[in-house]
C-alpha cells in the first residue's frame, strides 16, 4: 500500500551568502597570519562566481611562503572554521609549479587578501 504523500517541500538554502563568507574570511585573516606566514587568500569556484547552492562547498586557495608544513591544512582549517569550507593549502613553490592548472579555476577568483607570487602577476 502506498504511503500518502507530504505536500510540503523542503527548501535548502545556502548557510552562507558570498558576502557573508567574504567578510568572515577576513576577519579572520590577522588570526591567520599569526599561524602562517600567508602571501595570499583567494576565494574561487561557485561562491566566487556567485552561483553557488545550499550543496555548495566554500573552496579557498591559501599560498603561504617557506617550506611545506604538516600543519598548515589544520591551520586554516581551524582558523576560518566555515562549515563546508575546503581549502587548498600549497607554498609558493608548490602554487608556481602548478600554475597552469590553476588559471583555470582562477579565473573567475575574488582575492579575498595579499597577491598572488610576483613571478605570476600579470605584467602591466
Amino acid at each position: 500500500m502506498r504511503k500518502p504523500s507530504s505536500s510540503s517541500v523542503k527548501v535548502f538554502s545556502p548557510e552562507y551568502t558570498r558576502e557573508e563568507v567574504l567578510e568572515l574570511l577576513r576577519a579572520r585573516i590577522p588570526q591567520l597570519l599569526q599561524n602562517l606566514p600567508v602571501r595570499w587568500v583567494v576565494l574561487f569556484g561557485s561562491y566566487a562566481r556567485g552561483n553557488y547552492t545550499a550543496f555548495s562547498d566554500i573552496d579557498v586557495l591559501v599560498v603561504y611562503a617557506g617550506t611545506p608544513r604538516d600543519d598548515a591544512f589544520a591551520i586554516v582549517k581551524r582558523t576560518f572554521g566555515l562549515r563546508g569550507l575546503e581549502p587548498q593549502v600549497l607554498t609558493e613553490e608548490e602554487f608556481q609549479s602548478v600554475w597552469s592548472t590553476w588559471q583555470a579555476m582562477l579565473k573567475d577568483s575574488i582575492s579575498v587578501w595579499g597577491e598572488p607570487p610576483a613571478e605570476l602577476r600579470p605584467n602591466p
